[in-house]
């Protein structure tokens, strides 16, 4: 081990210790050292203990030169759900860099549970950390994106009315009209407030689809999408009679200086496996709707789904590059399987992207 580096599993003493740390390695983006932003991701996930907290921190005496922060989940292998942690952020102060501190921080958080997620992109120096240690890259995570309102999307272009008028009558044909009946009571699409039990049992049949997938219980959507602070997202929910058949999660930006929203994105999508095909299309339809109605200039997603990504494409949605790498690391009896982009259904509420996305109220 480094001399002089110690690593230890934070303390709540240290919190305002590690929060002012993160507003000097993070000045560019306050949210990072936001305490009530931290108090929500990490003592509010219902899968943390407060005396077992998914934060590691390299010191060097009582200076902190480091940390590690994961957000546990239930991974869903065939029929059972084995604790896995999501890297969510791994960084060391300039001060204290190329002395091995991140591997040694990547270490001791590896041995909170059997297996450990991740995203990164290709320009990040804790790739290459975490493929030196065992992780490895199954795929790019498939991103895809529509137009709807070309004139809104750039805030140099949206801030000049004549403009943005012409582009966004310009790209009409490429956007459906929004529906005023869409969401009509008592009618198969409805807009939700909450995750409540029928999400349990939804997810309960619809596990069946993919070998492995982050198990999308009612307790982590509801601390994801109902109680992240400074956002709102749109639940949509699709029904036959009162059975939850499916759903979609769709985050709209708040309006730029010139009052338009420049894109919108659909964070989570999961569907049960009857009549899948129908479900996936009038959710797709419905989330559309919403960025539609709301003057998205595009709607975006990251997907890793044969089904989803087949309807997206057929209802005009392109695949554009995306640098976002997904990282897996387990040493169990699953190994290969995990390893295999093939065994996955991966959203974008999987990453950290959801998270990090500005806020909106």
């Amino acid at each position: 081990m480094q001399t002089g580096i110690r690593i230890e599993q934070l303390k709540l003493s240290d919190k305002h210790q590690l929060l002012a740390f993160l507003r000097e390695a993070y000045a560019e983006n306050p949210r990072m050292s936001d305490e009530r932003f931290w108090d929500w991701h990490f003592l509010e996930n219902p899968y943390v203990a407060p005396d077992d907290l998914p934060v590691w921190l390299a010191w060097s005496g009582q200076r902190i030169a480091g940390q590690l922060a994961a957000t546990p989940v239930r991974l869903q292998i065939g029929a059972e759900r084995k604790p896995t942690m999501w890297i969510l952020d791994l960084i060391v102060h300039d001060d204290f860099r190329r002395r091995g501190i991140a591997k040694q921080l990547v270490r001791k958080a590896e041995e909170f549970c059997a297996i450990g997620l991740g995203i990164n992109t290709v320009e990040q120096h804790s790739t290459a950390v975490l493929e030196s240690l065992g992780w490895l890259v199954p795929c790019k995570i498939p991103r895809y994106n529509k137009l709807l309102f070309a004139g809104n999307m750039l805030p140099e272009i949206a801030r000049i009315a004549p403009l943005r008028r012409t582009l966004n009558l310009l790209s009409a044909p490429f956007r459906p009209r929004a529906d005023q009946a869409l969401f009509q009571a008592g009618g198969k699409l409805r807009m939700l407030d909450k995750f409540d039990a029928a999400f349990d049992e939804l997810w309960n049949e619809a596990s069946a689809n993919w070998p492995c997938a982050v198990a999308r219980e009612s307790c982590l959507l509801d601390w994801q999408f109902v109680r992240q602070p400074g956002k709102k997202f749109d639940i949509i929910g699709y029904y036959t009679g009162d059975k939850l058949l499916g759903y979609a999660v769709v985050f709209v930006r708040k309006p730029n200086k010139s009052g338009q929203v420049a894109k919108a994105s659909i964070a989570d999508l999961c569907y049960h496996p009857d009549g899948a095909e129908e479900t996936v299309d009038e959710l797709l339809r419905a989330a559309l709707d919403v960025a539609v109605t709301r003057g998205a200039g595009t709607l975006v997603t990251d997907v890793l789904d044969g089904l989803i990504e087949r309807r997206l494409k057929r209802i005009g949605f392109r695949p554009v590059k995306n640098p976002l790498q997904f990282l897996v690391k387990s040493t169990g009896a699953d190994e290969k399987l995990l390893q295999d982009a093939r065994s996955w259904f991966l959203t974008r509420g999987d990453s950290d992207i959801s998270i990090f996305e500005h806020p909106n109220l």
